[in-house]
């Protein structure tokens, strides 16, 4: 389920998402390392940290800790990274 009326996704969310297009993502752990492979999110201690790039996919700001919510859009950005 969406987290709120504009859809924005859990992470278990875009994982299914991912799945159901045919990558292979098998956990948000999986998706967390390709989130900061792309620049989005910063290991921080025990948790993930967002940065600039990453606050425009997400409800909330820079440098909010462990962010779970993020933008429909970034399932795109994302598929577009593992095409290329």
């Amino acid at each position: 389920m969406p987290y709120n009326y504009k859809g924005d996704l859990y992470k278990y969310e875009i994982v299914e998402k991912l799945q159901d297009r045919g990558y292979n993502v098998q956990s948000v752990h999986a998706l967390n390392k390709i989130m900061e492979e792309m620049g989005l999110l910063i290991h921080y201690g025990n948790g993930w940290e967002t940065t600039d790039k990453g606050a425009k996919f997400s409800m909330w700001h820079k440098g909010v800790f462990n962010s779970d919510v993020w933008h429909p859009e970034l399932v795109d950005e994302i598929i577009k990274y593992l095409n290329n």
